[in-house]
């Protein structure tokens, strides 16, 4: 498996938090900007209403960089984000069943790209590119399970066509905590081979 690249369009949150977490803040700023800007002794109200497209803007503002960069901020998970920030370069190691297990393992290097709403990876080898077709986090504290499930399809470079096909394949990786430096699981393939993979985040990540 060579390179890989997928987009999650949508990681599953807590909504329910999320609502009044929206809520809540809008208020809060409305009032700040009410209590900063109004003689309480003598309301405006015209400047009260005013006050409604002010705070709309900073919210919007604010839930822009949140989604960007701010939720990678570990003040906020798990109670708000539920995964860990994977962003950065990675690199890792692919060891296949293939002949027995006679293959020897194979390096690799990857690039995630993530935010609040989608992660994009990209995994390079010498031989081949994968592209996923779908993937999602399986976040599951009761049973202690933190992963990250993809599907893919891999194109081999031309010139080892006769003995490496194009192929569909699945990827389970599993990782622990906030502080991501390690990921490992397994791979299998149409091709009826699979094998284990082990991620490790990069020095100069």
């Amino acid at each position: 498996m060579h390179g890989v690249i997928w987009d999650i369009e949508m990681i599953n949150h807590n909504i329910r938090v999320f609502a009044f977490v929206i809520l809540g803040l809008a208020f809060g700023t409305y009032i700040a900007i009410f209590v900063l800007t109004q003689d309480l002794s003598s309301i405006d109200f015209t400047k009260a209403i005013s006050h409604i497209s002010t705070t709309i803007s900073i919210n919007i503002i604010f839930w822009l960089l949140f989604i960007k960069w701010l939720w990678k901020l570990k003040l906020f998970y798990p109670w708000l984000v539920q995964v860990p920030n994977l962003s950065g370069k990675w690199e890792g190691t692919i060891k296949s069943n293939w002949r027995d297990g006679a293959q020897d393992p194979i390096p690799m290097k990857i690039t995630i790209e993530q935010t609040f709403l989608n992660i994009q990876v990209k995994i390079k080898t010498k031989e081949s590119s994968s592209f996923s077709l779908i993937a999602s986090f399986n976040i599951d504290k009761d049973r202690g399970q933190q992963q990250l499930f993809y599907s893919y399809l891999n194109t081999p470079k031309p010139g080892v066509r006769e003995r490496s096909e194009i192929h569909y394949g699945s990827v389970l990786l599993s990782f622990e905590g906030f502080d991501v430096d390690e990921m490992d699981g397994e791979y299998w393939t149409s091709r009826e081979t699979t094998g284990e993979m082990h991620l490790k985040r990069a020095k100069d990540s």
